[in-house]
């Protein structure tokens, strides 16, 4: 297995990990976060692989983070603000394997 190949399926169990917990979050604490996660998916939908999926989620002065802060409720901490980052990347994963042809 190559490096990038370890790295893709690391970054990925991150995410998938952050969907798990999140998967744990009351409908309350989902709902409150809602508006964050539709400008997340949003901003992702046009993100056409995993690979440039990646690419966003380390790009530099952290762009995920912009678009999802602004809609987040005041007071949320930064762990659940990146379980929330992380379950709309997951989410987008999910989404480009589904319309994969081979799906």
């Amino acid at each position: 297995m190559s490096k990038n190949n370890r790295f893709q399926r690391a970054v990925r169990g991150v995410w998938e990990h952050s969907h798990a917990v999140y998967s744990e979050w009351t409908d309350e604490q989902r709902t409150a976060v809602q508006p964050a996660v539709d400008a997340l998916l949003a901003w992702l939908a046009d993100a056409g692989s995993e690979g440039e999926l990646i690419a966003r989620y380390w790009a530099v002065g952290d762009p995920p983070g912009e678009v999802l802060r602004p809609h987040l409720p005041a007071g949320i901490g930064a762990e659940a603000a990146l379980t929330v980052q992380e379950e709309c990347f997951w989410r987008r994963v999910v989404a480009l394997e589904a319309a994969a042809p081979d799906a």
